[in-house]
């Protein structure tokens, strides 16, 4: 990618990306989301010793817009390797299927399609040369797990902010469910940390992604992950959050849920984000014989010293704990299983992503957030959610961590077990839960508008 590519901005692109009539290949029949495993060919037409077009054959399934679009890109093997081309519809050979009945997003044309000698000229090879298909689909990963990224954010607010008012209103036992902290603390305030979560790592890679910083694949795949996964919870907490009118098309965060439930599907899995993210982060832990994560904790416990209420304290302890375990991972060589390697990716990006918070509301607290960035919420607000999501990532990191290592073994951890409940800091880690419920009632109070939340400094 050129550098005046890379100066497009991230937002513009994601505006764009809406507005294409471009059937996009979501997976296909036998492969998956394994792009490598493709079985469309694509093979060569040659006049006078000069390549002059491609016949295609083969099937595509789940494809966005399949049934309308006027112009698909379609990934197919050549003889050079997977390349992508342009397929106008109408194509003598290539057939549209009806489209898909769907669980969610039912106003989005979704089908099949079939490719039976279909004949391109030369010139539809994107980018003129063959075999750099994979290539040019990882180029763009970043952009467009990113937009799912913001889909899923979207949604889980959508359905939250029907939640909220909801249970302001609603009485039971002589008060409002809003007032009750086993509904608030369970079904509203841990969705709303994170959200914040998944939005601070989304806006904080598009800015990357603007300074010029390339596609950052991963970090797309991390901020997917946390924010569709966070959407389709809050989401799926916001049903409950309402009872039996919840579960009612009368009420549209039913709707929501069923919408929201495809963004951990498309554009890669949960279980693709997860195995994407592990793998280029046991990269960097190897080449810098695991001290990666050490390093980024370091950086966060300057944060703290700087800014001691924005929970970067905790983002440290789950980033030394995430380093310890993934360094007990390789010395076992337990990446060989794949749930560990998995599990891997959940635990980073949940580190990660209570970084980005603390940053965040560290930036907030200081003036300097990005002009472009969202500002729902306040400095100590932003630090209490902080706080709280920093916890639990520390706390999932370290407790996960130890279950799986251990897990991984056959003959018992013996002293092991009890060596990396020393090396992850685990003592310090169940210290720091102190305050977690007081940051959560804060919360609530926040969410809530009640008085007492604009005097709360953390």
């Amino acid at each position: 990618m050129g550098n005046q590519d890379r100066k497009v901005s991230a937002s513009r692109l994601i505006q764009e990306l809406n507005k294409l009539l471009i059937g996009k290949i979501r997976e296909f029949p036998d492969a998956g989301s394994d792009l490598g495993a493709l079985e469309t060919t694509a093979d060569r037409v040659v006049e006078d010793g000069r390549i002059v077009g491609y016949r295609i054959n083969g099937s595509k399934q789940w494809i966005s817009n399949g049934g309308i679009a006027d112009a698909y890109s379609v990934l197919a093997n050549t003889p050079a390797g997977p390349s992508w081309f342009i397929v106008e519809r109408g194509a003598p050979g290539f057939t549209q299927g009806k489209p898909e009945n769907k669980h969610g997003i039912r106003l989005s044309n979704t089908a099949a399609l079939s490719l039976a000698d279909v004949y391109v000229d030369a010139d539809r090879l994107v980018g003129k040369v063959e075999g750099q298909g994979l290539l040019q689909a990882q180029a763009v990963f970043g952009y467009t797990r990113l937009m799912v990224a913001a889909f899923g954010l979207g949604a889980g607010w959508a359905a939250l902010d029907r939640a909220i008012p909801y249970s302001a209103k609603r009485i039971q036992a002589g008060a409002p469910l809003s007032e009750k902290q086993g509904y608030t603390h369970k079904l509203i305030v841990p969705h709303v940390t994170r959200l914040e979560a998944g939005r601070a790592y989304i806006e904080e890679t598009a800015e990357r992604i603007d300074a010029g910083e390339g596609s950052l694949n991963t970090e797309g795949a991390i901020a997917k992950y946390m924010a569709t996964e966070a959407g389709n919870a809050a989401a799926e907490a916001s049903i409950q959050a309402l009872g039996g009118y919840g579960y009612t098309h009368d009420y549209l965060v039913e709707k929501i849920s069923r919408d929201v439930r495809i963004t951990i599907i498309y554009e890669g899995t949960s279980e693709i984000m997860e195995m994407t993210i592990s793998r280029d982060r046991w990269q960097a832990h190897l080449k810098t014989r695991g001290v990666y994560y050490h390093d980024r904790a370091r950086e966060f416990e300057a944060l703290q010293a700087r800014h001691p209420d924005v929970g970067a304290g905790c983002a440290a302890l789950a980033m030394h704990a995430l380093a310890e375990i993934m360094e007990r991972a390789r010395a076992g060589r337990l990446t060989r299983f794949q749930h560990i390697l998995l599990r891997l990716g959940e635990w980073i990006a949940y580190a990660e992503c209570a970084g980005s918070l603390a940053r965040r509301a560290a930036l907030m607290g200081e003036g300097k957030l990005s002009e472009k960035a969202n500002r729902r919420f306040d400095a100590p607000a932003l630090s209490a959610m902080s706080r709280i999501f920093a916890r639990d990532a520390a706390l999932r990191v370290a407790q996960e961590g130890l279950r799986w290592i251990g897990g991984a073994r056959t003959d018992g951890a013996g002293r092991e077990g009890a060596d990396l409940q020393t090396a992850v800091n685990f003592g310090a880690i169940c210290r720091a839960q102190a305050g977690l419920l007081e940051d959560m009632d804060f919360v609530a109070d926040v969410l809530y508008g009640r008085a007492k939340a604009a005097a709360h400094t953390g």
